[in-house]
């Protein structure tokens, strides 16, 4: 049965947004279930999977989904080093503000892989894919990770509950951040790369950071640790935009050239690709 993905294909922005829309209320009505938070959890990690099992068929047989990778182990792990140095500088700095603070619980845990899951798949694992296919010109590749980044840095502004300020500060500086997750989804074609470093990054915070209860900043000064981190944030931003530079976009073209199967995917005339689109 031939679907028709109409809004897609004539207006891809909206249709990338929607996608982000509907992955927030399935994990919110998955949530909903349970008044269990360790529950919630569970069930918002499980919800993800489920939409990209769904993406994957309402897009079938042109897509492949998002799951594999389709570039070699050792260039994923090359576009990993970054992450592991924000990591342990992150980790330094919650060192520096709370002192060798480690508090691991079951709900760490799930709370650390539900953000993995369901916020990859709400601001990337969906979106992502829309964009690669359906927006056009040779600046799509930079037009897609800069979306999908902002709109998770905002979404992140929720953290400044109460006024707090500095909330206010690392919800934008997490649009670095997200424009890295974009970058590294992009160059491996794979959303569980960017799941397991999501995870482990937020998984790191709940256990090394007292300021955070159940996964929200309940009170955090203006420190010289915290400053740091934000510029941390942000540069992860610059090496997101160097991932993805003009040099190498030919080859993000290829990737998502290998996902979408269908012959109707052809890479944009300006990239100079000697790929015609065709299979």
């Amino acid at each position: 049965m031939k679907r028709n993905h109409t809004l897609s294909e004539k207006h891809p922005l909206l249709s990338m947004l929607l996608s982000v829309a509907a992955a927030a209320l399935v994990c919110a009505l998955a949530a909903s279930i349970s008044s269990s938070d360790f529950v919630q959890y569970l069930l918002m990690s499980a919800a993800g999977i489920l939409c990209l099992l769904a993406q994957k068929w309402w897009f079938a047989p042109a897509f492949k989904g998002v799951f594999r990778a389709e570039i070699p182990l050792r260039e994923i792990g090359l576009l990993c080093v970054p992450f592991l140095i924000q990591l342990l500088l992150s980790w330094l700095l919650n060192v520096m503000d709370h002192g060798l603070f480690f508090h691991a619980t079951a709900l760490s845990v799930v709370m650390a892989l539900s953000a993995g899951f369901s916020e990859e798949v709400m601001f990337r694992g969906l979106s992502i894919p829309i964009g690669m296919r359906y927006l056009k010109g040779k600046n799509k590749i930079l037009t897609v990770a800069l979306v999908t980044s902002v709109v998770f840095g905002l979404s992140h502004l929720g953290n400044a509950r109460g006024g707090n300020a500095i909330g206010i500060v690392q919800g934008i500086a997490t649009i670095g951040s997200g424009l890295f997750y974009a970058a590294v989804f992009l160059r491996t074609g794979s959303i569980l790369v960017t799941i397991i470093m999501h995870a482990l990054y937020d998984w790191m915070y709940f256990l090394t950071n007292p300021a955070l209860q159940n996964g929200d900043i309940a009170a955090m000064g203006v420190t010289t640790a915290v400053i740091i981190s934000c510029v941390i944030d942000l540069s992860m931003g610059v090496v997101g935009y160097w991932l993805i530079r003009p040099a190498v976009r030919e080859k993000v073209e290829e990737v998502w050239q290998k996902k979408w199967l269908d012959l109707d995917y052809a890479l944009p005339v300006e990239t100079g690709s000697t790929y015609s689109g065709k299979h």
